[in-house]
């Protein structure tokens, strides 16, 4: 196990492994991410233990898929989405549902409680967003009709998502008051 100076000395060393096995992956003509993948094992704590600092290399990774979402929306086109609306809706649907029905039905054989294999099964259902947007970007296929099928049922998984967890707003907003 390597020690690292100071935080800087530990990303930087992370990034020049991250450069090598994304260029080793293009070179072997492999999805760039799967580089990103075999760097996060390799350097974690299963293999060679060089992540100390957790937290904030935990704060760059949320950075980084907030502005590949950010990226994502600012290619995205509005009409475009209305045009692709039903068939967004329908795949979208469709795969929430299935994956659901299949993770929940694979998760029970594996031990989980019910309660517990429903919440595997939906979180199988929306795993694979930033996977599919980073493999689509890096293809440069994100503006194709695929690319923009892909990304219209990803937008209807979240919404899908989110339609569980955030309690819906009040009716009316102007009797909404807040005490400082």
């Amino acid at each position: 196990m390597i020690a690292f100076e100071n935080i800087f000395h530990e990303i930087a060393a992370l990034l020049l492994v991250a450069a090598a096995f994304g260029a080793l992956t293009v070179w072997l003509r492999q999805p760039l991410i799967l580089g990103y993948i075999l760097v996060g094992i390799f350097s974690g704590p299963s293999v060679l233990g060089w992540v100390t600092a957790r937290d904030q290399i935990d704060l760059l990774a949320q950075m980084g898929i907030a502005m590949l979402l950010f990226v994502v929306g600012l290619k995205l086109d509005l009409h475009l989405i209305r045009t692709l609306g039903p068939v967004a809706l329908a795949t979208g649907l469709g795969q929430v549902i299935f994956t659901s029905v299949i993770g929940y039905f694979l998760a029970l054989p594996l031990g989980f409680e019910p309660v517990k294999a429903l919440y595997v099964a939906v979180a199988l259902t929306f795993s694979s967003t930033i996977i599919i947007v980073k493999l689509l970007s890096d293809k440069r296929e994100i503006d194709a009709l695929h690319g923009r099928i892909a990304v219209g049922f990803l937008i209807v998984q979240w919404l899908t998502f989110w339609n569980r967890r955030v309690p819906p707003l009040p009716r009316n907003l102007s009797r909404l008051t807040v005490k400082l």
